[in-house]
């Protein structure tokens, strides 16, 4: 059990930033929904997930490409090179950034129903997402939790406030990303002036850096596209045809789901850097890594379970009326947020051999498959259609990379984590099957489900986990 009180103990130190993470779901985003018309949340939604296919095309894998290599290149005395190497290929990528806004502008205002204000304000958040990722890979690195939990605090409050003040005068969804750019250009001044990172970038670029870092980074540009297309793909063919509501059913559908996803996210953040470091100082790593899986599964399964049991009572708390059928893909949507997360875990072992090209290559053609599923299925079971559509695409994702990779890419035991899973599965099962009839309203309901499934995980930890 030494791994797991390490693994632990590294996810605590981060486990308050993601629990003020999911207030941004559970909170933040029905204010939203009962704040906007159906028309603007539908636009809030589809220039957060431009945002989001922006940033993954361009900045997230430099930043990523910033934690897998900044322990090498610490160990060689080159962490100013590799610096400075980031730093003009994020110009650069600006730069690109720009040059696409004044080609696909017109597309993608007669196609989304978004205003060009609301598309160049989502292209002026690059430049404060940028920095602020890029920090918290620092933060990361340097294992200040502390700091990186308190940002997200004053981000929170500071977006709130901004958002209430300008939606007085903008009564529409460019007042949410005003205030988006206005708070995190706020935070990353702070942790900057925090940290003490006064970096003066050189004017050169080392090549052999910058050849590493693309050789490993540029898959993840289509990497990532591609898992972006994946999961909201959907969203994008309900705006097409002008199905708002049904735009903002799977997008406020998909926030809820994956309002515990920062929960998930955690391991990644918090046992990344430290299998990169063991991986570098080539120590052995195959057991911690089996074992954060497994901690992985015994935590959040039963959490994914109450989103499948009792997704009506569930979309009954948060949202109006009109949203109820996000009852019908709240657990296909839960599970496949649970999967993608637990994909993204197993293929660290991508990363560590700098192989990230066969990643790419399974999710290029498992996106070709999800267009056709939500084509197919959108057209006859329309939004419950798109939650199928994506959970059946999560599941070949996952399958396919746990049996995809050459032998040296085993760091894995996968019985051992097929055993967790198992187990933690039936006794979910077998709580809400014998709880299901209690005479109790639903909050106590659920509230004693959580109970008696957590209790009876932790008195057969031990098993569950060996």
């Amino acid at each position: 059990m030494k791994n797991y009180s390490l693994i632990l103990r590294n996810i605590l130190d981060y486990l308050p930033s993601r629990v003020l993470i999911i207030l941004n779901s559970i909170i933040i985003i029905p204010i939203f929904a009962h704040i906007l018309d159906t028309k603007q949340m539908s636009i809030f939604l589809i220039a957060s997930q431009m945002l989001n296919i922006i940033l993954t095309c361009t900045f997230d894998w430099i930043t990523k490409a910033v934690l897998r290599f900044h322990e090498k290149y610490r160990y060689q005395g080159m962490l100013n090179a590799l610096f400075s190497s980031m730093f003009w290929i994020s110009i650069i990528a600006y730069v690109l950034i720009f040059l696409s806004y004044f080609l696909l502008k017109d597309i993608v205002l007669t196609k989304f129903a978004i205003n060009n204000l609301t598309f160049l304000l989502t292209i002026f958040l690059v430049i404060p997402c940028s920095i602020r990722q890029f920090l918290y890979q620092i933060l990361r690195i340097r294992n200040h939790a502390k700091l990186y939990t308190l940002s997200i605090l004053l981000y929170q409050f500071s977006f709130i406030a901004l958002f209430l003040t300008i939606y007085q005068i903008l009564p529409n969804a460019s007042a949410v990303l005003i205030a988006m750019n206005i708070a995190i250009f706020i935070i990353d001044i702070y942790i900057i002036r925090s940290i003490k990172f006064y970096y003066k970038p050189d004017l050169f670029i080392d090549k052999s850096i910058v050849f590493e870092v693309l050789k490993y980074a540029l898959p993840l540009i289509f990497t990532n596209s591609c898992y972006w297309y994946i999961l909201h793909i959907s969203k994008f063919l309900f705006q097409q045809e002008q199905d708002y509501l049904s735009t903002a059913i799977t997008g406020a559908g998909w926030l809820l789901a994956n309002s515990i996803t920062p929960f998930m996210t955690v391991f990644m953040f918090a046992s990344f850097p430290i299998i990169v470091k063991k991986f570098e100082l080539k120590k052995r790593f195959e057991l911690y890594f089996t074992n954060m899986l497994q901690l992985y599964c015994f935590i959040f399964i039963p959490i994914i379970s109450i989103f499948c049991f009792y997704s009506k009572e569930i979309t009954e708390i948060f949202f109006p009326s009109k949203y109820a059928p996000i009852a019908y893909i709240l657990p296909l949507f839960a599970l496949s947020g649970f999967l993608h997360e637990l994909m993204k875990l197993i293929n660290i072992k991508y990363h560590l051999k700098i192989k990230t090209y066969i990643e790419m290559i399974i999710a290029g053609v498992i996106a070709l498959c999800a267009y056709f599923l939500n084509i197919g299925l959108i057209s006859r079971y329309s939004v419950t259609g798109a939650g199928i559509a994506l959970f059946l695409t999560e599941l070949i994702l996952i399958s396919v990379n746990i049996f995809t990779g050459a032998k040296n890419l085993d760091y894995i035991n996968y019985k051992s984590l097929a055993k967790t899973f198992i187990c933690v599965c039936l006794l979910g099962l077998t709580s809400f099957l014998a709880l299901n009839s209690l005479p109790c309203n639903s909050i106590v309901k659920i509230a004693i489900y959580c109970l008696t499934y957590f209790s009876v995980c932790l008195i057969f930890r031990k098993r569950i986990l060996s």
